[in-house]
């Protein structure tokens, strides 16, 4: 069954009208009927099946500054693509495409099934590069908002291919600012975990991975004793382009290359 807190702040998310209870939940236009999963209202397109997760499924846990957002707002909190949250305050609703641990909803950011203005915050931890449309993801964000009310978000700078076939877009701050075309932007900066550092170490990661899996633990190797100075001048001295390494980056399978591409043709 539905927690009245939940059923009144829903609404169609095909046409933005009411909802009853009705052999799951149909809309005032009698033609979008929705399934309950184990008291989980599913908004999927097409009624498609929706995937349950074990309860053991654990995602990361939302990052300190999130956690004071949470804590801050007296109102109801999004968490937007929350994943398997490890606990959740009273004040949360869980949004997410499948079914986790503590999931209130199950449903597309792209048309969210809550009323305009029904929440005084929202969170969305590292999603916003897996919406194929993030800058429509954004408009209905504002639109579940209060007026003053805050997003708090992290999303991909430069990263890896990661989550494949879902991973769509790694944005600069200036296409961030553009994604968030109508709000008020307090900041966009770069957190800690966001640090070059890690960055940096995951593209080499998954190269390193990619030449030992393809071209064996010498090539490996080879590459992991390389300075960082010795790399940095492929980019600085074309004469420098050349010799074992270069050749073992430049036979990288196609797979690899697209982990970590630095552009597309």
């Amino acid at each position: 069954m539905i927690k009245q807190q939940l059923f009144d702040i829903l609404q169609c998310p095909a046409t933005g009208t009411p909802l009853s209870l009705l052999n799951g939940l149909l809309c005032s236009d009698g033609i979008h009927r929705y399934r309950v999963v184990d008291g989980v209202p599913v908004f999927l397109p097409n009624d498609q099946d929706v995937q349950i997760h074990d309860k053991e499924h654990l995602s990361n846990d939302i990052c300190t500054d999130a956690q004071h957002v949470v804590c801050s707002t007296p109102g109801l909190v999004l968490n937007l693509s929350a994943g398997g949250s490890r606990a959740k305050a009273d004040n949360v609703i869980e949004l997410e495409y499948s079914i986790f641990r503590n999931t209130d909803v199950v449903g597309d950011a792209h048309a969210l099934p809550f009323k305009d203005g029904v929440f005084e915050a929202c969170i969305c931890m590292n999603a916003f590069e897996h919406y194929r449309d993030p800058k429509r993801a954004a408009h209905e964000i504002r639109r579940v908002l209060k007026p003053g009310g805050m997003l708090f978000m992290h999303t991909a700078g430069l990263q890896p291919l990661h989550e494949p076939p879902h991973h769509y877009f790694n944005v600069t701050k200036f296409g961030l600012a553009q994604w968030l075309d109508g709000f008020d932007i307090e900041h966009i900066r770069v957190s800690d975990n966001f640090n070059p550092a890690y960055g940096l170490a995951w593209i080499i990661a998954e190269l390193e991975r990619g030449v030992r899996i393809k071209q064996g633990r010498w090539a490996s190797l080879l590459m992991r004793r390389t300075s960082l100075g010795r790399v940095m001048k492929f980019w600085t001295d074309p004469d420098s382009r050349r010799g074992v390494l270069w050749e073992i980056l430049q036979r990288l399978d196609n797979q690899t290359k697209e982990v970590a591409a630095s552009g597309w043709e």
